[in-house]
C-alpha cells in the first residue's frame, strides 16, 4: 500500500494516520521493516501500552480472537512494541479522555495511560461516552464535526 501510493502521488514518503489497532500495526511495521518510506504518523485512540482486561473482554465481541489476544497489555505483541525504539520518524498522539472507566479516564476502550506514547507529541481530546448505546469516545472522536479539534491537530502535524 505505501508503494502504491508514493507510486500514484509521486513522493518519496507518506503520511500515516491511523486509528485504534491501526496504529500499533504501523509501529511494528516500522519496527520491522523501517521508516525509509514515512514521513511521520498521527495515531488516533491507539492502545500504544494494550488494553487492560476489562476492557479486553469487551472486544472478543466486535474484534477477531487474535486482534484481541494481541492487544492485550500483557501480549508478547505489545511488549516487543513498548521495548524497541522506534520514534525514527516524528509520531503525533491524539488521546481521548473523558470518560471514566473504572476510576481511570480515557476514551471508553484505551484509558489514557495506555494512549500515551513516550517520545510522541501527545494531544489530549475531551470527549463523553454512552455506554449505554455502546456510544464510546473512542468511535466518535473520528467525527471531526463533533470534535474538530482533532481535525486541527491533523492538520498542523501535517504542516510541521
Amino acid at each position: 500500500i505505501i508503494d502504491n501510493i508514493k507510486y500514484k502521488t509521486n513522493k518519496d514518503k507518506v503520511v500515516i494516520v491511523a486509528h485504534s489497532m491501526g496504529g500499533l500495526v504501523i509501529r511494528r511495521y516500522i519496527q520491522i521493516f523501517g521508516s525509509k518510506d514515512i514521513e511521520k504518523v498521527i495515531l488516533i485512540g491507539t492502545p500504544n501500552k494494550g488494553l487492560k482486561r476489562n476492557i479486553l473482554n469487551g472486544c472478543y465481541l466486535f474484534g477477531t480472537e487474535l486482534e484481541c489476544r494481541d492487544m492485550n497489555e500483557e501480549s508478547l505483541f505489545i511488549n516487543k512494541l513498548n521495548n524497541m525504539n522506534q520514534q525514527e520518524v516524528p509520531f503525533y498522539n491524539i488521546i481521548g479522555t473523558g470518560c471514566d472507566m473504572n476510576s481511570e479516564n480515557g476514551d471508553g476502550i484505551v484509558v489514557e495511560n495506555s494512549a500515551y506514547l513516550k517520545g510522541a507529541k501527545n494531544y489530549y481530546v475531551n470527549g463523553t461516552c454512552d455506554e449505554s448505546s455502546f456510544n464510546y469516545f473512542h468511535n466518535s472522536i473520528m467525527d471531526i464535526n463533533a470534535y474538530p479539534e482533532v481535525y486541527d491537530i491533523i492538520n498542523n502535524s501535517l504542516k510541521e
